[in-house]
């Protein structure tokens, strides 16, 4: 429906007028170049339209021409035609031959890719059926010797019946020979069972006189049983008692041992409160004689100092005197040369000793 429309569209004139132009131009006309010069058409519908274009091209050039060794046609023999037009056609029709050349390989092609498909389908064909029949060949042989291999083991398990139906005639004389075990070891069991059943007649007398006598046994046991209880019983009574009198003697134990510590310890802080009260008597003690010290020594200082005062005031008085009236000057300087001879009493207070407490003696014993 396509190809309809575009023959419809575009005529044989439009493209011949179209190839002819590109021929003008110096360019070879291809269908691509023709529906770009008309400007619409498929390559379908232009590609048959150019081709009869090429068919008669030679013709419309005139007729006039020969051809060539390699079958060309010569358009410069007798045309008239001016020798570059002449080479362009001559170089457009090589190229119309060559692309008819093409057109046809492409047109080939497929046939022959056709029969190499065929050829190779063929090839294949025989193949499989050469490998067909290897494998039958192979499922023949098989086949024998599977045959045969069946062949012997029927062999084998006719033999093997045979040894099999001997097998089975010596167990059924097993078997009779079993039975006839079996029958005496039943009779055996029989006198068995009976010696068994006579015996525990036997044993279980035994066991009843066992019983009897483990009971008068086990009541004697109880009985001892039951005084040793009674006696553990007043034992333990007497242990109890004892107990709780030796709990009350470590109670009371405990008791005077408290209160010994307690009047331990009300000595030992009546006696480390007596040694501190006895400390600070000494040290105010030490501090009164420390102070008295001071005291002796600054007021023997200041007696020492009024006296030498009163001296020099006298030693002036009665130089004053003396010089008052003349000549006794001498005696008064020599009785204060002679009071100014007088050793001065130390102004070191005299150590006295000091008096102990009763109770100091006795600190470094304390």
């Amino acid at each position: 429906m396509d190809i309809s429309r575009a023959t419809r569209s575009v005529q044989k004139e439009d493209v011949w007028q179209a190839a002819d132009a590109l021929l003008l131009e110096g360019k070879r006309p291809t269908i691509e170049r023709v529906r770009q010069k008309i400007g619409r058409g498929s390559p379908n519908t232009v590609s048959p339209m150019l081709e009869g274009w090429f068919a008669t091209l030679g013709p419309r050039l005139g007729g006039v021409g020969g051809q060539t060794q390699s079958g060309a046609v010569d358009l410069s023999i007798g045309s008239g035609l001016p020798a570059a037009l002449v080479q362009a056609m001559q170089q457009v029709w090589e190229q119309v031959q060559a692309q008819a050349a093409q057109a046809a390989d492409a047109e080939l092609e497929p046939v022959r890719q056709d029969l190499q498909a065929q050829q190779q389908a063929l090839d294949d064909a025989q193949q499989a059926l050469e490998q067909e029949r290897n494998h039958l060949a192979q499922q023949r042989a098989t086949t024998e010797q599977a045959l045969a291999v069946a062949h012997a083991q029927i062999k084998m398990q006719g033999a093997r019946l045979s040894d099999l139906e001997q097998a089975g005639r010596q167990k059924d004389q097993l078997a009779a020979t079993q039975q006839q075990r079996l029958q005496s070891l039943e009779q055996e069991l029989f006198a068995n069972r009976k010696a068994r059943d006579e015996a525990d007649l036997a044993h279980a007398e035994q066991l009843r006189e066992l019983q009897h006598s483990a009971q008068q046994q086990q009541h004697r046991v109880l009985q001892d049983l039951d005084r040793a209880r009674q006696e553990t019983k007043q034992a333990m009574a007497a242990q109890r008692a004892e107990q709780e009198t030796h709990a009350k003697l470590d109670a009371q134990w405990q008791q005077e041992r408290q209160g010994l510590q307690a009047q331990s310890e009300l000595q030992a802080g009546q006696l480390q409160h007596a040694q501190a009260e006895v400390q600070q008597l000494l040290h105010r003690l030490q501090t009164a004689e420390a102070t008295h010290t001071q005291a002796l020594a600054l007021q023997s200082h200041q007696h020492e100092n009024a006296l030498a005062q009163l001296r020099l005031e006298m030693a002036q008085s009665a130089v004053a005197q003396n010089a008052g009236r003349g000549g006794n000057a001498t005696p008064t300087a020599d009785a204060v040369a002679a009071n100014g001879r007088r050793p001065m009493r130390s102004s070191a207070p005299t150590a006295r000793p000091v008096r102990m407490l009763p109770g100091s003696r006795r600190r470094g014993k304390i």
